[in-house]
């Protein structure tokens, strides 16, 4: 089957320059995506917190105990024996990577699927973008989809949700370097996202762009450049 490709960006008079979208449509794409990713977490974290609760009154002698709590303790949890109090605390540690690796693989599915089956996420086709291959314009292939959406996942969620699981299992020197990875890494994906040829790391790495679809400016331009050649015949 015959790859179809994808819109093609806007042509101006004297030939074709690159769809680049303006930086405020890029980051409103963004920021509709990762809301869904977002609300994603919010719920994932209910969930662990109600876990981690319903365990720990499970014990009597803990009964009314916080998840919080039982996170934080590091095993050390007054009130039960050393060894309740430790497996609560691997529960309640075991349950936070659960969902922070839940969460992980929701935001590459999400984002790998978008680009495989309609070339753009949610939040791309809100704010008419489209993720198309460096050169030919065509659709990304799967395996461009699955390296975009594997470092867009990285910035977005992957470091921080590792600082977060590594504090919670009590590797505090380790959880401050992953911040500062995360931090390091979500500003240069998003740095090289606005500025030049307004293409990401993870652009760059699957070799792709993201180009405009929204066709006004060049449909302006071509009745402009009409005019114009009108005038020059006329005069």
């Amino acid at each position: 089957m015959f790859r179809q490709a994808a819109p093609a960006p806007e042509s101006f008079e004297g030939g074709t320059v690159p769809g680049s979208p303006s930086r405020t449509r890029r980051l409103c794409a963004w920021a509709l995506d990762f809301a869904v990713i977002g609300a994603v977490a919010v719920l994932l974290a209910w969930l662990t917190f109600h876990r981690i609760s319903a365990k720990a009154t499970d014990v009597t002698s803990m009964a009314g105990t916080s998840a919080w709590k039982v996170i934080t303790s590091d095993g050390d949890l007054v009130g039960v024996g050393q060894g309740v109090g430790e497996s609560l605390w691997h529960f309640a540690v075991n349950s936070v990577w659960q969902a922070f690796a839940a969460l992980f693989v929701f935001a590459f599915a999400y984002h790998f699927l978008s680009l495989a089956v309609m070339s753009r996420t949610p939040g791309q086709a809100l704010t008419a973008l489209c993720v198309t291959r460096r050169g030919n314009g065509a659709r990304p292939g799967r395996g461009q989809a699955a390296v975009r959406a594997t470092v867009i996942t990285l910035a977005d969620v992957g470091w921080y949700g590792l600082a977060c699981c590594l504090l919670a299992g009590g590797e505090v020197v380790l959880s401050v370097l992953c911040w500062v990875v995360a931090v390091v890494f979500f500003a240069f994906n998003a740095g090289l996202a606005l500025v030049g040829s307004r293409r990401s790391l993870a652009d760059r790495l699957a070799g792709v762009t993201v180009t405009s679809t929204w066709r006004l400016p060049a449909a302006l331009a071509r009745i402009g450049g009409a005019e114009r050649r009108s005038e020059r015949l006329t005069s």
